[in-house]
């Protein structure tokens, strides 16, 4: 049951990014931060035209984000 629940909590954080159609888009959803770092984990983003990439917390630089590469000055952006 655990496991299923997981899927479909990254599902959703994936459809959150790629479909702005879903009935439940402008919903607040709350992940956890074990949730969050799996999605980060296993997934990469390609820019484009860079509507829906966050330059700070996607992983767009040879499969790595701004933060992972350079922490202290991911430390110094205001959230």
């Amino acid at each position: 049951m655990v496991r299923a629940r997981l899927v479909l909590r990254l599902r959703w954080l994936w459809f959150s990014r790629t479909d702005p159609e879903r009935a439940w888009q402008g919903l607040d959803l709350q992940f956890s931060n074990n949730e969050r770092t799996l999605f980060s984990a296993s997934t990469y983003m390609t820019i484009g035209n860079g509507l829906n990439a966050l330059f700070w917390e996607d992983r767009w630089l040879n499969g790595q984000s701004v933060g992972e590469l350079m922490p202290m000055l991911y430390s110094c952006i205001t959230k």
